[in-house]
């Protein structure tokens, strides 16, 4: 939803009074601008930045990605008014029923959430907008038991079967189980703290600015043990990594997940090539 392709075009106008004027514009210029309409705007009632400037990860070749919210009665116009003007900027122009509406637990977008995440609204007139964001960027408390006990049966699911491929010594096996389970042990982790797990290409920003609490690994520990487990299913780090997470799994009240395996999951993290 929020991506988008860097450039700088003309800006193109109706009028004084309503738009901005016809110029080249930068995509940080343009930002400043669209920030102070939305502060003197009293049909705009919030805006606010995703994706990585959202998240004070951006770098000096981060895209702007925006979001505009406007008041019910002014929706169409102002979509029509702002809309994707510039496309080095994605802004997104919405009523706040329709933000509340997005990337709810159960929508076809539940997967956008971590978008939300960390995320401040720059203007929020009414205080509904930084509610919404907060909500959607984290898990929800009454969904966060069934949700962790999914996600730690289909991670052991993959690890055994990544281990039995390796009994097999079925190469494809062994890599495509073991990646596989990847991300249902980073929606777990994050998920134990309450947290949406990020974008793979956030994981790394987002370990360094907001290490995980309650895994007692430094972050970049995980990050190499994924890496290596990635890269051929190595069979050691899977093992080590699984007995680390059953057991901080267990302190937080989730070992049924794992006793459901009656054994399984233990003969797993044992097995030894010959």
């Amino acid at each position: 939803m929020w991506r988008f392709l860097r450039h700088t075009i003309t800006l193109k106008s109706v009028d004084q009074e309503n738009c901005f004027e016809v110029k080249m514009i930068k995509p940080s210029d343009y930002f400043n601008e669209l920030l102070e309409k939305a502060k003197q705007d009293d049909n705009i009632i919030g805006f606010f930045a995703v994706g990585s400037r959202g998240k004070g990860y951006e770098n000096e070749s981060s895209d702007y990605d925006l979001c505009l919210i406007v008041k019910n009665e002014t929706l169409e116009e102002y979509k029509k008014k702002f809309g994707d003007k510039v496309p080095e900027v994605y802004l997104s122009v919405m009523s706040l029923a329709e933000l509340s509406d997005y990337a709810n637990w159960q929508s076809d977008f539940h997967w956008d959430r971590y978008d939300f995440a960390h995320v401040k609204a720059l203007v929020d007139k009414t205080g509904e907008v930084q509610k919404i964001i907060d909500e959607k960027g984290s898990l929800p408390k009454e969904r966060q038991e069934e949700f962790i006990n999914a996600q730690i049966d289909a991670y052991m699911n993959g690890l055994f079967r990544s281990v039995k491929s390796y009994r097999k010594n079925d190469r494809v096996g062994i890599r495509l189980e073991s990646a596989a389970s990847i991300p249902h042990l980073l929606n777990m982790l994050f998920a134990l703290e309450g947290r949406i797990a990020p974008f793979p290409d956030y994981l790394s920003r987002e370990l360094k600015s907001r290490p995980l609490k309650k895994l007692p690994w430094p972050s970049e520990k995980l990050l190499e043990a994924l890496l290596r487990i990635l890269e051929d299913g190595d069979l050691k780090t899977q093992q080590e990594l699984a007995k680390t997470v059953e057991k901080v799994c267990r302190e937080e009240g989730y070992g049924k997940a794992f006793d459901g395996w009656e054994g399984k999951d233990k003969w797993a993290m044992e097995y030894a090539r010959d």
